[in-house]
């Protein structure tokens, strides 16, 4: 049987420089340092010394992070903010200056989103992904004189991807955002996108009959 290892750090494609030294900051003595090593034990006081440069990015996506990086992973993952930051600059790209009132609406339903998802005891990452992606199809079909309808998920679905986004996080994703578009709001997740959606049009004063995508009762 051979070692669990995290499918994204294949050592072939290292480079020199991810293999380096380090400092102890007890003692001073040099760390040889993996780049995925999390911590090590310093091998001259003994101390257990985290990796200064290890970065757990991943870990807001990879459903194998639990068993990379344990505890660190859980504690990463319940930070919205990290999901937020990394969709927000794309979907800032997409909707830009052409668009404001959709971002607008996209990024105040991100905020309600993550409120409401800590309030029910939901995971807040889904719902707020999908909140900043909703209307970026919509967008597009705006554009050709059309309303978003529900498979409009082909750009969210680009995006997810190129940030590296597992392909079983990103389908969950989608199947919010469809599922709000068909009106099937039968679950947690898309009660919640749902509800921020209203609450952000409300706190923006939108008029949305022209602009979003009309929600069908349940």
């Amino acid at each position: 049987m051979s070692i669990w290892r995290c499918p994204g750090q294949d050592r072939r494609y290292w480079k020199p420089e991810d293999i380096f030294e380090a400092p102890c900051p007890h003692c001073g003595g040099l760390i040889e340092f993996w780049k995925d090593d999390v911590s090590l034990r310093c091998p001259h006081c003994r101390q257990m010394v985290t990796n200064p440069k290890f970065d757990p990015g991943c870990a807001a996506w990879c459903p194998y992070a639990s068993k990379c990086i344990g505890e660190t992973a859980l504690i990463y993952q319940s930070q919205p903010q990290v999901l937020r930051d990394r969709l927000e600059v794309e979907v800032r790209k997409r909707l830009g200056k052409k668009h404001k009132d959709l971002l607008k609406i996209s990024l105040k339903a991100a905020q309600f989103a993550e409120k409401i998802a800590r309030e029910e005891g939901a995971d807040p990452l889904a719902v707020i992904a999908a909140c900043l992606l909703y209307q970026i199809d919509a967008s597009g079909q705006r554009e050709a004189g059309e309303l978003a309808d529900k498979k409009g998920t082909t750009q969210a679905a680009e995006i997810m991807e190129g940030l590296g986004i597992e392909p079983e996080i990103k389908k969950r994703i989608i199947d919010i955002i469809e599922h709000y578009f068909s009106g099937n709001l039968a679950g947690t997740e898309e009660k919640i996108l749902a509800k921020a959606i209203d609450l952000a049009k409300e706190a923006l004063g939108a008029s949305t009959e022209e602009t979003f995508p009309k929600k069908l009762d349940a």
